[in-house]
């Protein structure tokens, strides 16, 4: 499945499921940006990038993870860390987050 801007928009603030090697981690997208296509003629996909919250522990490495979503079912995407947004989220226990991004060329 190739997963479009709107797509991507309809599906905010929902939860993945990041399959690891230390077990499963729950992710949630907070964010969902198209970036400059920089020329790319328009039958192309514009490109775009998801950031995704989840818990502080246990830290995702830069890699590869199967992710499971109710309505895009499983994916395989490459996510890495990213510093957090401008207006991060903010549990209810104020606990600490991570966050992540999945680039889409």
């Amino acid at each position: 499945m190739s997963l479009t801007f709107t797509q991507a928009q309809q599906i905010l603030n929902t939860s993945f499921i990041a399959h690891t090697s230390v077990g499963t981690v729950e992710l949630r997208l907070i964010e969902a940006s198209e970036l400059p296509g920089r020329g790319m003629p328009t039958e192309f996909r514009m490109p775009m990038a998801l950031i995704f919250s989840a818990p502080a522990s246990p830290l995702l490495t830069q890699d590869n993870y199967h992710i499971d979503h109710p309505q895009l079912g499983r994916q395989y995407w490459a996510m890495s860390p990213v510093q957090a947004p401008r207006n991060p989220p903010v549990t209810v226990n104020n606990e600490p987050l991570m966050f992540y991004q999945v680039l889409f060329n």
